[in-house]
């Protein structure tokens, strides 16, 4: 499996089977797989009724990647390429010429914050940030990560023939953050702004 391949699923459903590897939060996984499952089937579907049309590549990376049954055979597959694509990304990380300071904003409902100044923070998955702070419409909490010299990322831009997102997007790999500061934020639907700073990658063991 290419690169290409790995980043054109992830930027799609296939984080949420990756991310729930990574936590290890299986229950959950076999879940959103079958979400993921059901999406590219979808595509196909359209694909195969002139609604949407796919290169030759593209259908069969999409029929690599479906099933009918969620049995035991078919749970194995889904791990192996899940943990390819975990190899693909972190392997292709490269680091920072220069110091960064990247946005990602988590929704409330989400997650449950509570943090102190310099306290350690680990974030087991693969985070999608940006360049450019973002303005939701719903309620949330905005990492403000700030990334040194040689800390390790994945440009999305590379990708722009199927990566299309306004602000340029960045991949962090799983990694340990200490906190900065928390402050207030001017944005009504942003009820906190935590101020990180990126220490080191974390080990992955899947």
């Amino acid at each position: 499996m290419d690169l290409e391949e790995t980043i054109f699923f992830y930027t799609r459903n296939d984080y949420l089977i990756v991310n729930n590897l990574l936590c290890g939060n299986m229950n959950r996984l076999w879940q959103v797989a079958e979400i993921v499952n059901n999406d590219s089937k979808s595509v196909l579907k359209e694909h195969e009724g002139g609604e949407r049309t796919l290169d030759r590549k593209s259908v069969e990376r999409y029929q690599n990647r479906i099933y009918d049954k969620l049995d035991d055979e078919t749970k194995i597959k889904i791990l192996k390429i899940a943990r390819d694509d975990i190899s693909n990304i972190i392997s292709a990380m490269k680091p920072t010429k220069n110091k960064i300071i990247l946005y990602r904003d988590v929704r409330i409902d989400d997650v449950l914050l509570h943090y102190n100044i310099n306290d350690i923070v680990e974030f087991k998955i693969i985070s999608s940030t940006f360049t450019v702070p973002s303005d939701p419409d719903y309620g949330y909490y905005r990492y403000e990560i700030t990334i040194p010299k040689n800390g390790f990322i994945l440009e999305l831009d590379q990708f722009d023939s199927f990566v299309r997102n306004e602000d340029s997007e960045i991949l962090l790999p799983p990694m340990k953050c200490k906190v900065k500061n928390t402050r207030n934020s001017n944005n009504e639907n942003c009820k906190g702004i935590i101020e990180l700073e990126y220490l080191e990658k974390l080990p992955v063991n899947i």
